[in-house]
């Protein structure tokens, strides 16, 4: 056994094999050691303690699933070597092969896969300039091809599509492709380049597979590295399941210009799939408007919001279907409800192709397609262009029909278990199986028979280990007993005979089960094989109605949330939206969402918006993005109304981190993703920024910051958003003629503040940092300390800040008068750099003689104010104002 154990084995050094021993699977050796804890199964050995000790562990062969799943999670391949011959009627060692090699990127399973979101095999190839991948999803038959010219792009789509497994040909990809697969996927496989990545037979193996003469049909070139990479995923799918996997579809080239592009970075700062703090799909947009009921329905809803569309055309055929289905209370709600009977027709027809289709699985598709006809027949009223072409899908009568008269009304769990086929199929089978279910009843009618036969009513037919299946006739019946009668035992006062009949009945009666569990799994095979051969009808099925799951999905959450259907116009249109909400936070946060409105067009293509903390310049910054996405998506939207001109992509830069694994600091990640967009951005494309240049010196973010929006509003014109908290950015409203000055709205009463939460016209003239501060509980002489040391900044003269110089202008400039306040009276004025804003208030400076006391007494503060009043603008009270302020400073 471990001899035929080691030779299978070593076809297989990389995989943990599974190999089956009568109820279990058993690991031995380096496998066991290597898999127990991972298992949570106790390692232990054959000979244990001896010369030839074996290590090993087993696990049960009927919940191998669940522990192969945890040998899957931890990034392990597995080989399942099962018996490929009846244990009972094997000569010598049981024969056994790999039926299959189970990874993390072709694991098909039900139990293994969340339901919905598609699991991706992905191949990498890269050439020269330019390089390829692929994205096969075994478990649905879903198959991608993406081309590159740059390698960033290729991780873009790593990072986005998410593989469970990538193919490579080690040390050809590049560096910053190879970085992403190290960080972020599960499982890395490398192969040889001269089997599976050999450009001279990739486009061969795909026109074999598809059955075509020429790739061209699919937008592809014989030679290019899509090719490559789709042929080499193709090849390692069907050499780990040792199948052909026909239900794998036509590669899909999917390119840029068709869509709503998306990177990692927009899809994480806007939590799109992922919560930030808590990770997971809480607190997601996906958490709002995935009201799907089925698994393709999520499937496809989540690819619609990964990539959005581009043209208005697509996009407003989407919006008839939601607006109809939102009308249609009624209808809609008949929908949803017979769609939770439907099951996953595409991940079932994988397993029927890979011969792993369960019985119940199989019922389960039967009753699903009974149901289907129903769901088509309540489109037919709709008149919408999708919902009408979705009403036209073959719903499978025949398939449905197959399934329902050979498969029992409740099957069992396994062909193994018996009764799987239905009364009526086969007479030979009902035969059988009646003889092995009722063979007492018909011992019963065997003994009648012969008593009438013979006219001994005490003769019994009775069973025993020796001889089986007898006639057994009291000494007093002797004389009736027929010649055919063939004695077996004499006792005291019975004799025991056989006959060639009961020997019959008992032959089959011994052999009524097997040769139901025979007669049952061919016909069991047969009705698999049909459902592998409706393939592409179940497909096409399985599309139809995941696309309808995700327009009611849609819909349901436009009329639960009030979401209004947005006007689309071209890329380039004006962005417009009235009372705009964020469909999370209104949904999440504990106050009345405070909607806002947005106005992004040719006089208006920059915003610079300014505001204190907590006052909602993030949630409005996202909520315009995330907008902009549903509307695209083919999502209704939270508004009241909505005008929107399509985008080609939406970038952002929020919120602060940084990745140590690669060096990088929190203001390094800021330049990166920052340098990304300014490099990507077209007019065409909406920028959210946030608080850009805050990882750095005050001086330094500042002038970053003016010159990045000087570059969006000179070079690249995008529709922006920029957040900040550098007030001197207002300045820009003036003198560049696209950049206007938004901010939110706070109210002042008795040394508290109030967030109105309310985006208006026009700039603020500080943070109320320490408002928040209080606000969040921070020790009281930290904000005693705080308030002084701010006092002390505020008090610093104007003619030692720095100045930021405008293009072209001197910073010696002449200077313009600034009104200075002392407790919210005017007092006088302070200088500052002809055309140029000062450095922030509360920053601190640079003086000529050093850096300046961060404390200061009270009489400079006091001195400072009155050096700088303006006597002759002085009136009577706000003197008197004036005098009884700052001798409330010098009281303390």
């Amino acid at each position: 056994m471990l001899r035929q154990y080691l030779e299978v084995k070593e076809s297989y050094p990389e995989e943990i094999l599974f190999y089956r021993m009568g109820d279990f699977f058993e690991l031995f050796f380096e496998d066991a050691v290597e898999a127990a804890p991972v298992l949570g199964v106790t390692l232990t050995a054959r000979n244990k303690g001896g010369a030839n000790e074996a290590p090993m562990c087993g696990v049960p062969h009927h919940a191998v699933e669940g522990y192969i799943g945890k040998m899957l999670e931890a990034g392990y391949r597995v080989a399942i070597c099962d018996q490929v011959e009846d244990p009972a009627q094997a000569k010598g060692l049981v024969k056994r092969e790999v039926t299959r090699v189970v990874t993390p990127g072709t694991v098909s399973e039900p139990e293994l896969l969340e339901g919905k979101e598609a699991n991706w095999l992905a191949a990498l190839v890269w050439s020269g300039e330019e390089g390829g991948g692929a994205f096969l999803d075994v478990s649905t038959g879903r198959f991608l091809v993406r081309r590159w010219r740059r390698a960033e792009d290729c991780a873009e789509d790593v990072l986005l599509l998410k593989p469970r497994e990538v193919l490579l040909e080690e040390g050809t990809l590049p560096r910053v492709v190879a970085q992403v697969v190290e960080r972020e996927v599960l499982c890395a496989t490398p192969l040889a380049g001269d089997r599976h990545f050999d450009p001279r037979r990739a486009a061969d193996t795909l026109k074999n597979h598809f059955g075509v003469t020429t790739l061209r049909g699919y937008g592809l070139s014989n030679a290019e590295p899509a090719v490559t990479a789709a042929a080499a995923a193709l090849a390692y799918a069907q050499e780990t399941q040792h199948n052909a996997l026909e239900h794998v579809r036509s590669p899909s080239l999917q390119s840029d210009g068709e869509v709503l592009v998306l990177d990692s970075t927009t899809l994480t700062n806007l939590e799109v799939f992922r919560n930030l703090r808590e990770g997971g799909r809480k607190g997601t947009l996906l958490s709002v408007v995935d009201r799907s009921v089925t698994a393709p329905g999520g499937r496809k809803l989540r690819s619609w919001l990964e990539r959005p569309l581009r043209d208005a055309a697509d996009i407003v055929r989407r919006h008839d279907a939601v607006e109809e289905l939102v009308a249609a209370t009624q209808a809609r709600q008949d929908l949803r409800e017979v769609l939770t009977q439907v099951v996953d027709p595409e991940r079932l027809l994988s397993r029927s192709v890979l011969g792993t289709l369960t019985p119940r699985e199989a019922a389960s598709l039967r009753d699903s397609l009974e149901r289907v006809p129903a769901v088509l027949g309540q489109l037919e009223p709709f008149s919408a262009a999708a919902l009408a072409r979705i009403a036209t899908t073959d719903p499978l009568r025949e398939l449905a029909a197959e399934l329902g008269r050979v498969l029992a009304a409740e099957p069992s769990a396994s062909v193994q278990d018996g009764g799987v086929v239905a009364e009526g199929v086969d007479e030979e089978l009902d035969r059988v199986r009646s003889m092995a279910r009722d063979s007492k009843q018909h011992i019963l009618e065997m003994e009648a028979q012969e008593r009438a036969s013979t006219g001994i009513n005490s003769l019994k037919i009775r069973y025993n280990r020796v001889f089986g299946y007898y006639l057994e006739v009291t000494k007093a019946n002797q004389h009736l007993v027929p010649e055919h009668y063939v004695r077996k035992q004499t006792l005291v006062n019975a004799e025991r005979y056989i006959t060639p009949e009961i020997k019959e009945l008992e032959d089959q009666i011994l052999s009524a089960e097997e040769r139901q569990l025979k007669l049952e799994a061919e016909h069991y095979r047969v009705l698999v094989a049909e459902v592998s051969r409706y393939g592409p009808g179940l497909s096409v099925l399985a599309e139809a109605l995941g696309e309808l799951d995700a327009y009611l999905a849609f819909s349901e959450v436009a009329a639960r949330y009030r979401y209004v259907r947005p006007s689309m116009g071209p890329l380039g249109a004006p962005l417009r939206v009235s009372a705009g909400r964020h469909p999370v936070v209104e949904r999440t946060g504990v106050d009345a969402f405070v909607p806002n409105d947005v106005e992004l067009d040719d006089e208006a293509r920059l915003v610079v918006l300014t505001g204190p903390n907590m006052g909602g310049k993030s949630t409005y910054l996202r909520q315009v993005a995330l907008i902009s996405l549903m509307a695209q998506a083919g999502s209704f939207v939270p508004a009241e109304r909505a005008e929107l001109g399509t985008v080609d992509r939406i970038f952002t830069r929020v919120g602060a981190s940084d990745d140590l694994a690669r060096g990088e600091s929190t203001f390094m990640v800021e330049m990166i993703e920052t340098a990304n967009i300014l490099h990507h951005a077209t007019e065409n494309s909406l920028v959210v920024l946030d608080e850009v240049g805050r990882g750095t010196a005050t001086y330094d973010g500042l002038s970053l910051a003016w010159a990045i929006v000087e570059y969006l509003h000179d070079e690249r014109c995008p529709k922006t958003l920029f957040a900040t908290h550098y007030h001197e950015l207002t300045e820009l409203a003036r003198r560049l003629p696209r950049v206007v000055n938004r901010t939110l709205g706070v109210k002042e009463w008795e040394d508290q503040i109030l967030f109105l939460r309310r985006v208006v016209p026009g700039q603020a003239d500080k943070s109320y940092g320490l408002h928040v501060a209080r606000l969040a509980g921070l020790p009281e002489p930290v904000l005693v300390r705080a308030s002084e040391v701010l006092a002390g900044l505020e008090s610093k003269p104007p003619g030692n800040q720095p100045e930021v110089a405008a293009e072209g202008a001197s910073t010696t400039g002449s200077v313009t008068p600034e009104s200075v306040s002392v407790d919210g009276v005017i007092v006088g004025t302070a200088a500052t750099g002809s055309g140029a804003p000062t450095a922030g208030r509360h920053s601190v400076g640079q003086r000529s003689e050093g850096q300046i006391p961060l404390f200061k007494p009270v009489e400079e503060i006091v001195a400072a104010a009155l050096r700088d009043v303006d006597v002759d603008q002085l009136t009577p009270l706000a003197a008197l104002n004036l005098i009884h302020s700052l001798k409330q400073r010098l009281d303390g």
